[in-house]
């Protein structure tokens, strides 16, 4: 195997991770989307539960993409979005910003900007 091979498995491999995490959460979500509800409605979201939804849905159906390898340039900008939103409206005020949590999302979004600038790896079905 040559070093190309096994950098385009390192980036495989983080493409498949990264997607079933998202698809995880998605599920998840999708299965107490009251719960999210609540939740966006006491950050303040207008229309919490279309926004609860959008947020269920995205992170399910963009994960997939990702795990999937489909046009991961395109699926990967939400992702990273939900994330530094998350970030910024939950974590940091909750935690903090040294908090293993908020470290577990940086490195998630340093992932994503990864997937999005150098392309999905080997066994995607599209090659950006």
């Amino acid at each position: 195997m040559t070093k190309k091979d096994l950098h385009l498995l390192g980036h495989t491999l983080l493409r498949v991770t990264i997607g079933l995490m998202f698809i995880i959460t998605g599920i998840k979500k999708l299965g107490n989307i009251s719960g999210v509800d609540t939740m966006l409605g006491n950050l303040g979201f207008p229309i919490a539960t279309f926004f609860a939804w959008l947020l269920a849905l995205s992170e399910f159906i963009f994960g997939a993409l990702i795990f999937l390898g489909f046009k991961t340039r395109i699926t990967a900008l939400p992702l990273a979005f939900i994330l530094l939103v998350a970030e910024i409206l939950v974590v940091i005020p909750n935690q903090g910003i040294l908090s293993t949590n908020s470290f577990f999302h940086l490195i998630a979004i340093s992932g994503i900007v990864t997937i999005y600038l150098t392309g999905p790896g080997k066994f995607s079905l599209t090659k950006r």
